[in-house]
């Protein structure tokens, strides 16, 4: 609210300097002699307020370049009820629990930025090759993205899977490894009994 308020005075001094400089190069002799106020100003003093309105918009320049290079540390977006704020603990602990929901996935490590308004999230796993990878990252990282902006209203501009590990899954016995077992056999007479 402080730096609303400062902004608010330094537009209405950006506004009257610039009246009193058209005034003074349109028509400059009214604000010289038809002014008292300013045949009373000393040179000492007409310097000093000119070095402290040069220094004050100095200072309101400084506050508005930080402030435009300022990391956010919550996602925030408007709404109509008012200013949404998510913390990015929040969002991490919400994409792990979604990974964490496919048996495929182990070792999940989010971590989220936040850099100007674009929104990033970079998830580092471990997956079961059992399916095609491209399909499955790809598959992760529209389900992120639908999900937190359906559920949570965040926004997210990109998401970076990383797989760390990817790890083979023991395929379940096909009939063609069974048949590699040797039988049983029990031979009586001319009969031939295999049992399996």
């Amino acid at each position: 609210m402080l730096k609303k308020l400062i902004f608010f005075f330094a537009w209405i001094g950006i506004f009257l300097i610039s009246l009193v400089a058209l005034n003074y190069i349109l028509l400059p002799g009214q604000i010289v002699y038809d002014n008292p106020f300013v045949e009373a100003i000393t040179s000492f003093q007409y310097k000093m307020i000119i070095l402290v309105i040069a220094a004050l918009y100095l200072f309101i320049c400084l506050i508005k370049f930080f402030s435009l290079f300022e990391r956010k540390k919550d996602y925030e977006r408007k709404t109509e009820n008012g200013l949404l704020k998510i913390s990015k603990t929040t969002i991490n602990n919400y994409v792990m629990d979604l990974l964490r929901k496919d048996p495929d996935i182990t070792g999940i490590k989010t971590v989220s930025e936040l850099k100007g308004n674009k929104f990033f999230i970079n998830i580092k796993c471990e997956l079961l090759a059992k399916m095609n990878i491209a399909n499955k990252i790809s598959y992760l990282q529209n389900l992120i993205k639908t999900d937190l902006m359906e559920n949570l209203g965040v926004d997210v501009n990109k998401v970076v899977v990383n797989i760390a590990k990817i790890e083979a899954r023991e395929k379940e016995k096909t009939n063609d490894e069974a048949s590699n077992e040797v039988p049983a056999v029990n031979v009586e007479g001319d009969n031939v009994e295999v049992n399996n």
